[in-house]
């Protein structure tokens, strides 16, 4: 039990060593004393991002999980024609290159899809580059729940639509909350597809203004007060949603 113990502290250890660096860093102000001076000095240019890149992605996990939940439920409870291409095609983004779809989406959005040279652009973007791992997550569940529970509920003279929103939606819960943490945290923090369309749409989220803090200014404090914000509140957001939904709205059988 303490060789368990010692493990499990030093690893965490060694992955909060790169955030507790960061964020020592960004309490040290530019005349050398603690304090929180760089987190104001950034308050009216990086919280409108932050606002942005959070709003960005609620909307791609509340798309996801309207996505995810019904193509998960088709492919493990019932059978019909193509449905291993259909599933490998709903899987297909994580086959490509992240350059290659980002570049692949703007040459899309200027001949064909105009409208998402903006916010919607990066909506989509997300939708589809993270929706393998909402459906792999519902997928997971929904093959671990034993499907007589569904059918005693029926037989109990539940119709299908309430037996799945009052047994099967509850049953699959954490499931669904592995799913909405994960895409959280990717789509607030996502930098790569970002960056390439931040051209192209002229929106720039949070992930993308810290790195061009870095190239204009350097590693100064108030851009490791930026890069802190984020993670702080990737953590926060998983604690919250984990304390308040994840255990006491969507508890089941599941857990991933």
């Amino acid at each position: 039990m303490a060789v368990a113990y010692t493990f499990v502290t030093l690893t965490c250890a060694v992955l909060l060593i790169p955030f507790s660096i960061t964020f020592f860093r960004s309490i040290i102000s530019p005349k050398g004393y603690f304090g929180f001076e760089n987190y104001f000095k950034f308050a009216g240019i990086f919280w409108p991002k932050l606002n942005l890149s959070a709003y960005i992605s609620l909307v791609t996990i509340i798309i996801d999980v309207v996505m995810a939940i019904p193509a998960a439920y088709a492919l493990t409870r019932y059978t019909f024609k193509w449905k291993t291409i259909i599933g490998s095609l709903l899987l297909g983004v994580w086959y490509i290159p992240g350059i290659s779809y980002a570049l692949a989406l703007i040459l899309s959005f200027y001949l064909i899809f105009k409208p998402c040279l903006s916010v919607w652009g990066f909506i989509a973007a997300y939708s589809c580059g993270f929706l393998p791992i909402m459906l792999l997550s519902c997928v997971v569940a929904f093959k671990r729940l034993d499907p007589s529970y569904e059918e005693a509920a029926m037989c109990l003279g539940a119709s299908k639509v309430r037996t799945f929103f009052f047994v099967t939606l509850p049953l699959i819960g954490p499931g669904v909350s592995a799913g909405v943490l994960l895409t959280f945290v990717l789509s607030f923090n996502e930098f790569i597809t970002a960056f390439l369309l931040c051209a192209p749409t002229a929106v720039e989220t949070a992930a993308v203004k810290v790195f061009d803090d870095i190239q204009h200014a350097g590693m100064h404090g108030f851009i490791a007060a930026e890069a802190a914000t984020l993670q702080l509140i990737s953590l926060i957001a998983c604690i919250v949603y984990l304390k308040f939904v994840g255990t006491r709205y969507l508890r089941g059988m599941v857990l991933i």
